[in-house]
């Protein structure tokens, strides 16, 4: 039998861009990975504006989630409300919002349709039960 191929990771989404989200994609950008970073639109002003608070605030944090700031430039901020198609295009998708089932729930079908093919989705629950 054939030896399966390695699964690469060379585009990951976090959805959720708070203090869990934006550190895993902190550590994929560590790793060279580009990660989009999903949060809701905000409501006033740049639409990402949410994910770019949130990116900033990596670079402020003691210790940094960062290697270097530099590796910030592997996350693009991205909102649920203009960019759920750039998830086809990710080989890791990686859920990280609040432990509410109702959120979760609703975002799984706002975002099932966009995921590709061969993607990976995962969840950073750790609070609800997988059933």
């Amino acid at each position: 039998m054939p030896a399966a191929s390695p699964f690469v990771v060379r585009k990951a989404a976090v959805l959720g861009a708070g203090v869990m989200g934006a550190q895993i994609a902190a550590h994929l950008a560590n790793s060279n990975v580009a990660v989009v970073l999903y949060e809701l639109p905000a409501k006033e002003g740049d639409p990402n504006g949410n994910v770019l608070k949130a990116i900033e605030n990596l670079k402020k944090l003691e210790p940094s989630p960062l290697s270097t700031s530099s590796k910030a430039g592997f996350i693009q901020p991205a909102n649920y409300g203009q960019h759920l198609d750039q998830l086809k295009d990710c080989d890791l998708i990686i859920e990280a919002i609040a432990e509410r089932m109702d959120w979760k729930a609703d975002l799984y079908r706002k975002v099932a349709p966009h995921i590709g093919e061969h993607s990976i989705f995962a969840s950073n629950t750790s609070g609800l039960s997988i059933n």
